[in-house]
């Protein structure tokens, strides 16, 4: 049994938890890092791991495999530096980082130092992604032409106004960090680099400090198309769309498949749904008992970053063209 401690026990910290603790044969959270332990007492005899206060008081008392970050975005990167002298495999929730440099640190750092690092990237991990790959590799949709995609949901901009998910150093880019960066990553894994991007983010409720409606125009380097959306002030609505010289294939909530191939009549798959986090954290478990890498290529997790940033960049420039 590969066990994990935690690092950051908060609404979704907890979500990670649940998904393996009594659930999977492989893997389990025994611990928890906080600077108040006193204060998750209740949450961590829930979910059945022990608080601790110190990396060094956690490792005296407990064998440990890895580590895994479900903390603010900007604090990955120190965070991870003073975790390496631990020796220990890593798994940090998307976003890696904030902008590229900061990415390329936390890579190059843990590469020299032979640190394995996971980003989580859990619709990776869908059934219905795998298929729809599997398909765009097979041909069976012929060349992408446009690929276009949305994620909304309130998330953040109905939670707590003290989370640091509502600050704006933090969700520079309204639904994107936590939502719109899920889509940009499949994008990149189906269709490659990014050439170009034009972005706009806005207030449009005026009620939040956040953009609550957000868009993007990408252009790839292999020269197709690409469009997502991302709003907070919605109720959940998932979509990732590929168009092809022969058909298009769409998944919708996550779940479902529809397809035309080659103007024949419309399908409807239904793929069973098994739990993403679970999937995504038993793969870094093997990961970790194999010695190999993990799926999520961190290449593309740089390129994802770098479109990321150009995309804040093309909106303080009044959504203008930005080069990745």
């Amino acid at each position: 049994m590969i066990k994990l401690a935690i690092i950051g026990l908060g609404k979704w910290g907890q979500e990670l938890v649940k998904s393996v603790n009594s659930k999977s044969k492989i893997v389990k959270f025994t611990s928890v890092i906080s600077r108040n332990p006193e204060k998750i007492i209740k949450e961590s005899k829930q979910l059945n791991v022990v608080a601790f206060k110190t990396f060094e008081e956690m490792l005296s008392e407990k064998k440990i495999d890895g580590f895994v970050l479900c903390t603010p975005h900007s604090s990955h990167e120190k965070q991870i530096k003073n975790l390496i002298k631990y020796k220990k495999a890593i798994f940090v929730e998307k976003p890696l980082a904030l902008n590229s440099s900061s990415a390329k640190k936390i890579i190059t750092i843990c590469k020299k130092n032979k640190i394995l690092l996971a980003v989580g990237q859990n619709r990776r991990f869908l059934e219905t992604f795998s298929y729809l790959k599997k398909q765009i590799i097979q041909n069976k949709i012929g060349k992408i032409t446009h690929i276009e995609g949305s994620f909304s949901g309130k998330s953040s901009f109905k939670s707590n106004q003290k989370s640091w998910r509502n600050k704006i150093s933090e969700t520079p880019l309204g639904g994107m960090t936590g939502k719109g960066i899920h889509i940009t990553d499949l994008m990149i894994n189906l269709n490659g680099t990014v050439k170009r991007v034009l972005a706009r983010s806005k207030k449009v409720l005026k009620n939040s400090m956040l953009d609550d409606s957000t868009d993007i125009i990408l252009e790839f380097k292999n020269g197709t198309m690409g469009y997502l959306s991302t709003i907070l002030a919605t109720t959940k609505y998932w979509e990732l769309r590929v168009f092809g010289s022969k058909g298009w294939i769409k998944i919708f909530d996550e779940k479902s498949i529809t397809q035309n191939i080659e103007s024949k009549k419309i399908q409807q798959i239904n793929l069973k749904y098994k739990n993403i986090e679970k999937k995504e954290l038993e793969e870094f478990a093997r990961c970790i008992k194999y010695r190999k890498k993990f799926p999520v290529d961190l290449n593309e997790v740089l390129e994802n970053t770098k479109v990321f940033e150009a995309c804040v960049k093309s909106k303080k420039l009044k959504s203008k063209f930005v080069k990745v």
